[in-house]
């Protein structure tokens, strides 16, 4: 059960990764969050990981095993929006009712 969960998750990473490239709007969300996050990043030790390839992970590890750790407004804000933009697209709004 446990191989199966990491499975998905590699999956759905993998997914997210290609639909971030294959959409502008998350694209530039996901370069805003690089360039907002780099700090955080250096001060996670998250090396040269970015937006696709493991950057919010190693991020979400880290706050995880230090709870003092925030994340700084900008790169809060930058991953606010990725997350919405993703979400959205994932789960569009019903279109109107024609008539």
């Amino acid at each position: 059960m446990r191989t199966f969960r990491v499975l998905a998750s590699a999956s759905l990473l993998v997914v997210s990764s290609v639909a971030i490239a294959a959409d502008p709007v998350l694209k530039q969300d996901a370069q805003a969050v690089d360039q907002a996050c780099a700090a955080d990043a250096a001060a996670a030790q998250c090396g040269s990981e970015r937006v696709g390839t493991g950057l919010l992970r190693c991020l979400k590890a880290y706050r995880k095993s230090n709870p003092g750790f925030k994340l700084s407004a900008g790169c809060a804000a930058a991953t606010r929006q990725l997350r919405g933009d993703h979400k959205e697209r994932r789960n569009p709004p019903p279109a109107p009712p024609a008539g």
